[in-house]
């Protein structure tokens, strides 16, 4: 298990830890959903944003996008790899470094919301990935199984 979740939000004490732990997050995404996407990969962090680590990503669906993994969640900030205009909703908070939303409505008006997850995300805008999810779980299943009626 990566942990990706295990303390979400994450909110610790300096920004070094701050974009640390975020980026490690980012490679946990990277690598936790590979399977289960056509593409995903880490990409450079915006310079007004250098905290906050940005993935292209590419849908079952063959649908692109580009996301950002804050101390509030995952939240798409694209429609196409590299696409980073929805980094105009976030905004530095005084002191804590954690991007918040400064410009709420128009993240509102594009239905934009933060997720939890990379899995709250991907379940949203990808049925086929709910559908390779389940199947993996259901051959995990069906191996762990076998390995015990083999006992």
């Amino acid at each position: 298990s990566s942990g990706i979740n295990a303390e979400w939000p994450l909110r610790p004490g300096t920004e070094e830890q701050t974009s640390k732990t975020l980026q490690e997050v980012a490679v946990d995404i990277e690598r936790d959903v590979g399977t289960m996407v056509n593409y995903i990969k880490i990409i450079d962090s915006d310079n007004e944003f250098p905290n906050v680590p940005l993935l292209n990503l590419t849908t079952l669906e063959d649908e692109k996008y580009c996301i950002a993994v804050t101390t509030l969640g995952i939240i798409i900030i694209g429609y196409d790899h590299d696409q980073k205009n929805g980094l105009l909703g976030l905004r530095n908070v005084h002191g804590s470094k954690a991007p918040k939303l400064t410009h709420q409505a128009s993240l509102v008006e594009s239905n934009e919301k933060f997720y939890e997850t990379i899995y709250g995300l991907l379940d949203h805008i990808s049925p086929l990935y709910r559908s390779a999810f389940c199947n993996a779980i259901s051959s995990r299943l069906l191996q762990l199984q076998n390995e015990l009626n083999d006992q």
